[in-house]
């Protein structure tokens, strides 16, 4: 491990040595010698127009674009909308200083043989917009092809998007959502050559988007605009596919764009863990898990079907439906996993063994809707409403046993049915009006929740405690029904006013009610009726929760050319009323309380592509109410657990530093976070085991515990004809100090986990691409007053991507492998295994139509297996997981825009 972080740390360092630059300066007027603020200069090759760097002018018209020696001929553009300005240069191989620029009113310019009619990247404020053009992609590329050429831009292996070293968490068409905001459905099924250009800017939520404010978020939003004279047409895409073990997959979509109008429909059917329609290039719905070991969310094997209708329109002048979604999906979930779980007593340990299985089957249903209507052109109104429902059905069986020095302690088995149903539905207000002042706007927001739940569940079991005074039982056959009912209410009234031409202040008013009511009842086995008639009142229970808070908040926003800021300060004024009823008493509860919060954010800009973020936060936590009533609750054989109403209100304080950095010349990327945490009073659990293994639990407060982490990640980007190589180390540390108590003792834990990467991405164009990476995962824990002063694991993955593009890419020929090893595995559990996906795929008439054949797991040796560390125990699990099948496919795209195929 030392071998591989000193190799990790040499790396690095030789790939952030910065290579020499170059620059060209200017001042850039127009024809009145006013100086032009925020154009865009960017220098292009002559031979193909694409990008060496860009940059734009300052509120002097002043700018300094950096670039390396250039042998080949390149062209220095300076354009808007109305004006520009070009100069060709044969060779540059020192730095220039240019004269005073001036601006000529825009026209078309040929210099040999290269014509340029758009700019190939456009700034505006914290907008960047390349032009799809200038982005070199096969022609029956999809969109995500076309976003892997935008410069800055980075897709890791598991589709994760990072652009300029900001996560990306929307992806838009036109503005608007297609299907889901995460967009992962435009990057697989949008054709890339209809694309007109991509824009990258900061997220902003709706009041920050029609307030025009500074966004708080760190995050980065991409928006694909469709050129208008391909926004017509119908885009077409369907997978089908059978294989062995009965496994199929089946996945369609229509998209029809008119102008403002966009349509779609898509379906999917699989029983191959997937839940997306469509996959990657190379495996279909299996890309969905390429890459080997890890599932779709909660494990097993599923099986699912869904049908999706997507609408976007421009209703009128005013008013325009940005998203229109309707989903229905029935899945079926089968699980099961084997557990050996070891628990640190302040003098001895507990070993549990369990295993588990369960079926599931789920019906889901959506409806999601938002609308905006400008009532003027300062007033907007933003309506969105949401309902979901699910119906659900599962049965199960469960055993598991514990024992202190191989003595049993206690023995458990049961079978479980339960049917469930739940409904939510969520309207949502959005209202913001800027007056006439710049900057000047109020708003208001009104958000509500009404949900419904409810769920029946008959559980067998039998339970055998072997304690010092004898061998004791506890068996149920029982029905438990569960109700919940739930009202949130939020109203929010914020008035911002600008203080100068950098600075404004914020003050809102925030006011939250909330009501749940829940109803747990129980109902035992009558042997003499046959049904379960016998109400049990000893574990029956029903609690209502009312919470109202009101919130003012004060916020202060500056931005400058170098430096950003913004903070917000709170006081959350609240009033808790429960009433609860256990065991036939009544329990009140009533607290009041003033908690404040503030947030703190720092942004400098060092230069045109580094930035450095330093935030702090902190604020109060109340406890639930579960935690606050003193009733005892028997429900869980194997545990009991009481309330504390004497439980103080938690308090945390949040700080991080960020630091990231992108060189667009020397293809080098890199940002270093680190971030610390800090708890007061954090509620834990007081644990207690009997001389039978059985839990006795309640709650109460410890101050101490803390967290720090730090991550960074370096890109560096070759690039040679047509041949690109990104070299990718990564690593990650964090450390945790943790207070827990068992058996009335005080165990303190300190954990390490180091975790250090390394990836490889190669690709020459149309013919190979090949992904090798490496990851390592160390953890350890250190404990005292426990028996077990130590533990630690070890977890290693080797991965090769790698995909032939044969005969003018007709055969794609795709291979996925991955080795895992877990170190210090409990017995009876594997410590490693292979992973390995293989596809060969043909492409024909015109290549709207290919037929593959895939091999799953072709080894047959795939696992789920896991070790979790934490402060009071730790645990080996294996997880049910999908096996090797073969299966044959085949899959079409088609597209017509304006009548042409």
């Amino acid at each position: 491990m030392k071998r591989f972080l000193f190799l990790m740390l040499l790396v690095c360092g030789m790939l952030i040595v910065p290579a020499q630059k170059l620059y060209i300066n200017g001042k850039v007027s127009d024809s009145g010698k006013k100086p032009v603020e925020n154009i865009t200069v960017y220098l292009i090759k002559a031979k193909d127009s694409s990008i060496v760097n860009y940059t734009a002018t300052n509120n002097e018209g002043k700018f300094s674009l950096k670039i390396d020696n250039q042998e080949e001929p390149s062209i220095l553009k300076i354009d808007n909308e109305k004006l520009s300005y070009s100069k060709r240069f044969e060779k540059i191989d020192q730095p220039l200083s240019l004269d005073d620029i001036i601006l000529e009113q825009k026209k078309i310019i040929n210099i040999d043989e290269v014509k340029i009619t758009v700019s190939p990247v456009k700034i505006k404020n914290d907008t960047v917009e390349f032009s799809a053009s200038a982005l070199k992609v096969r022609p029956d590329s999809n969109i995500l092809e076309l976003l892997k050429q935008v410069p800055g831009v980075e897709v890791s292996n598991d589709d994760k998007i990072t652009v300029n070293g900001k996560n990306v968490d929307q992806i838009m068409v036109n503005g608007k959502p297609f299907f889901d905001k995460d967009g992962k459905m435009a990057l697989q099924n949008l054709p890339a050559d209809i694309i007109k250009n991509i824009q990258v800017t900061t997220t902003k939520t709706k009041q920050e988007e029609f307030g025009k404010k500074t966004p708080k978020s760190q995050n980065a939003t991409i928006n694909f605009n469709i050129d208008e004279k391909k926004n017509k047409g119908l885009i077409t895409r369907a997978i089908v596919g059978y294989g062995s073990d009965k496994r199929y997959e089946g996945s369609g979509m229509v998209s029809y764009f008119k102008g403002n109008t966009k349509v779609s429909l898509m379906l999917s059917s699989n029983n191959i863990n997937s839940r997306s329609v469509s996959g990657d290039n190379v495996f279909d719905n299996m890309g969905s898990i390429r890459g080997g070991g890890t599932q779709s969310s909660g494990g097993g094997i599923l099986r699912s079907s869904t049908i999706g209708l997507n609408y976007n329109d421009k209703l009128s002048e005013d008013a325009d439906l940005d998203n229109l979604s309707l989903k229905y999906s029935v899945s079926n979930r089968e699980t099961a996993s084997k557990v050996s779980r070891t628990t640190l007593l302040p003098d001895n340990i507990l070993k549990t063994n369990s295993e588990n299985s369960n079926k599931n089957e789920s019906r889901q249903y959506s409806f999601d809707n938002s609308t905006r209507i400008k009532l003027d052109p300062e007033t907007n109104i933003y309506i969105s409403p949401s309902f979901s429902r699910s119906e659900g059905f599962s049965s199960g069986r469960s055993k598991s046993s514990t024992s202190k020095n191989d003595q049993l302690l206690n023995e458990s088995q049961s079978s479980n049915t339960t049917d469930s149903e739940n409904n939510t539905f969520s309207p949502n207000i959005n209202f913001s009006k800027n007056l006439k002042k710049k900057g000047r706007v109020i708003s208001a927001r009104v958000n509500t929740s009404i949900s419904e739940s409810k769920t029946n569940t008959i559980n067998l079991s039998q339970n055998t405690f072997y304690g010092e005074s004898g061998i004791t039982t506890d068996n149920r056959n029982q029905l438990q029904k569960n109700r919940s009912q739930g009202n949130d209410y939020s109203f929010n009234a914020g008035y911002t006013e600008p203080i100068s031409d950098s600075a404004t202040i914020s003050m809102e008013m925030n006011y939250t009610s909330k009501l749940s009511r829940d109803f747990r009842d129980f109902n035992d086995f009558d042997n003499t009726t046959g049904q379960y008639s016998k109400y049990n009142i000893l574990l029956s229970n029903s609690m209502e929760q009312r919470i109202n808070q009101f919130s003012p908040e004060l916020s202060f926003y500056l931005t400058k050319k170098k430096i950003s800021t913004w903070a917000t300060v709170n006081l959350d004024i609240s009033d808790m009323k429960v009433n609860s009823v256990f065991k036939g008493q009544q329990y009140e509860l009533k607290k009041n309380f003033a908690l404040p919060r503030y947030m703190v954010n720092v942004q400098y800009v060092l230069s045109e592509r580094q930035r450095l973020i330093v935030s702090n936060s902190s604020g109060f936590t109340v406890p639930s109410a579960e935690k606050l009533i003193p009733y005892k609750d028997e429900s869980d054989p194997l545990a009991t657990y009481t309330g504390n109403p004497d439980l103080k209100n938690s308090w945390m304080s949040t700080s991080m530093i960020s630091f990231n950095s992108y060189n667009i010349v020397s293809g080098i990327n890199y940002y270093i976070n680190a971030g610390f945490i800090y708890r007061n009073n954090d509620v834990i659990n007081y644990t207690r085991y009997d001389d039978t293994g059985k839990q006795i639990v309640t709650y109460d407060n410890i101050s101490g515990n803390k967290s720090f982490n730090i991550s960074s990640s370096l890109n560096k980007t070759f690039k040679w004809q047509d041949k690109k190589l990104i070299i990718s180390p990564r690593f990650l540390m964090s450390y945790m100090y943790n207070n827990s108590s068992i058996n009335g003792q005080l165990i303190k834990s300190n954990s390490y986990s180091i975790s250090p990467s390394l990836n490889f991405n190669f690709d020459i164009k149309d013919k190979l691409s090949i992904k090798p990476s490496y990851s390592l995962n160390y953890n350890f824990s250190k404990y005292s007053n426990s028996d077990i002063n130590s533990i630690n694991t070890t977890s290693q993955s080797l991965k090769l991507e790698l995909t032939n593009y044969l005969f003018q890419s007709r055969f794609v020929f795709g291979n996925d492998f991955e080795y895992n090893t877990n170190s210090n595995i409990a017995p009876g559990f594997k410590k490693d295994f292979y992973f390995w996906n293989t596809s060969l795929g043909y492409a024909f008439y015109k290549k709207q139509f290919t037929a593959k054949i895939k091999i799953y797991d072709v080894l047959n040796q795939n696992q789920s297996v896991r070790r979790t560390i934490t402060d009071t125990y730790f645990e080996d699990r294996e997880d049910l997981i999908l096996k090797r099948y073969i299966m044959f496919s085949i899959s079409m795209k088609l597209n017509t825009f304006k009548g042409k195929k």
